[in-house]
C-alpha cells in the first residue's frame, strides 16, 4: 500500500470502526494537565500536543501486575500456566515509545522467551503519530538516536494540519486501514509537503548529551568512582518512581498469593525497581548495592552501558519520563554530561 492521507474529520469514525472488533488504547487528558493511555470510550484528538503519559503503553504488553499460573496442591498438585491476552490497538504511541517497546521485545525473546509478553504483543497493532517538533522541556529523543523510528509500528501517522499523512509498514496495518478506514492516495505535492516537515523538525531538536550517543558506553564504563554518584546518593530518596515511568524498565518481583484454603493460589508478577533499597538483597541478608548513590549508578549503567553494549541501542529513549517525576529534580541530561564532563577531566590531568 502506498502512503495515504486520512483526513481528520474521518479520524473519529475510523476509531470507532477499529472498536468493533479491537480493545482501542489512545491518549486522554486529566484534569490536572497530564495525559495517560487508556481504553477510548469518544475519540478526542490530543494527539500533535500531547506531553509524554504518566505511564508508558508498554502497560498494555508487560502489565503493572499479572497472574503468571494458578495451583492446587490437593488432592495432587496441578499447575495452569495464565496467559491473559486480546486484540488491541495502540493509537497516537510516539517514536520514543515505539522504540521503548522494540527494545522490550528483544529483551522478551532473546534469551527465553516470555510468553505472557509475547501472545500480547502478537495481538497488538501499534498507530503511530509522529513528533515534529519538541513535545516538552524534557525530551531528548534526538539525542538518542530515538526521533526517527523505522520499525516497530504498523501505521505511522504525520499531522499535515487538516489530515494524517499515514505510512503503512505492515500487512496487519494495511488490512485495518482499508477495512476500517476512509482514506485517500497520497498525491506528489503531499509527499513533498510530508518530506519538508520532516526535514524541518531535524532543527527543532536540540542535542543535548555533549557527545555521541555511541560513546556512552566507554563513559560509563569509566565512571565507577565518578563523584557525581555522592552528590546523587544525597540527593536521591530511593523511591523508585524514575524506574516505574520509564519505557525500558523491564525488573520485576515474583510472588505466591494463597487462597484461604491453603490448597490453591496464583503466581503473580508486578514491576520491580533496582532504585528501591532491598532489589539486590541476597538471601544471606547481605546487599551488594546498599547505598542509594550505588543503586542510581547501577540504573545509569542498564541504560547507558550493560544493556547497550548488548542490544547496540540505548536503553533511554528520551521521553523525559524520569526527569519530570523525580521528587528532588534529579535530571538524566545533566547527570550523563557530568559523566562525560568529570570522565574528561580525568583524562587531561
Amino acid at each position: 500500500m502506498n502512503d495515504i492521507l486520512i483526513f481528520k474529520e474521518y479520524i473519529g469514525t475510523f476509531c470507532n470502526n477499529l472498536k468493533e472488533a479491537f480493545t482501542v488504547y489512545g491518549v486522554k487528558q486529566k484534569e490536572e494537565g497530564f495525559y495517560v493511555f487508556d481504553e477510548i470510550d469518544e475519540f478526542s484528538d490530543p494527539l500533535k500536543d500531547y506531553k509524554p503519559t504518566i505511564l508508558p503503553p508498554k502497560k498494555y504488553l508487560f502489565p503493572q501486575q499479572e497472574t503468571l499460573l494458578r495451583f492446587d496442591t490437593q488432592p495432587y498438585p496441578d499447575i495452569k500456566p495464565v496467559i491473559e491476552s486480546w486484540k488491541q490497538i495502540l493509537f497516537g504511541v510516539r517514536p520514543c515509545d515505539i522504540h521503548g517497546i522494540s527494545l522490550l521485545d528483544k529483551i522478551f525473546t532473546t534469551d527465553h522467551e516470555d510468553k505472557n509478553y509475547t501472545q500480547k504483543r502478537a495481538e497488538t497493532i501499534i498507530i503511530g503519530i509522529d513528533c515534529l517538533e519538541p513535545c516538552y522541556e524534557h525530551a531528548h529523543c534526538a539525542s538518542v538516536g530515538c526521533l526517527n523510528v523505522d520499525d516497530g509500528y504498523d501505521i505511522m501517522m504525520t499531522d499535515l494540519g487538516d489530515s494524517f499523512y499515514t505510512s503503512v509498514k505492515t500487512l496487519q496495518g494495511e488490512e485495518i486501514i482499508r477495512k476500517y478506514s476512509e482514506y485517500t492516495e497520497a498525491c506528489k505535492e503531499d509527499r513533498e509537503r510530508f518530506l519538508r516537515l520532516k526535514n524541518e523538525r531535524e532543527n527543532k531538536f536540540e542535542n543535548k548529551i555533549k557527545t555521541d550517543v555511541s560513546n556512552l558506553p566507554l563513559f560509563f564504563k569509566n565512571a565507577d568512582n565518578d563523584p557525581v554518584w555522592d552528590e546523587l546518593n544525597d540527593r536521591c530518596l530511593g523511591c523508585g518512581r524514575c524506574n516505574i515511568v520509564c519505557p525500558t524498565c523491564y525488573c520485576f518481583d515474583v510472588y505466591d498469593c494463597m487462597d484461604l484454603n491453603m490448597t490453591s493460589g496464583e503466581r503473580c508478577r508486578e514491576w520491580d525497581a533496582c532504585t528501591l533499597k532491598d532489589f539486590a538483597v541476597v538471601a544471606t541478608g547481605e546487599n551488594f548495592r546498599s547505598t542509594r548513590g550505588q543503586r542510581l549508578r547501577h540504573r545509569f549503567n542498564r541504560k547507558f552501558n550493560y544493556l547497550m553494549t548488548k542490544y547496540n541501542a540505548s536503553f533511554c529513549v528520551g521521553c523525559g519520563r524520569c526527569t519530570r517525576s523525580c521528587p528532588v529534580n534529579i535530571d538524566v541530561v545533566e547527570t550523563v554530561n557530568a559523566v562525560i564532563k568529570n570522565n574528561r577531566n580525568r583524562e587531561d590531568e
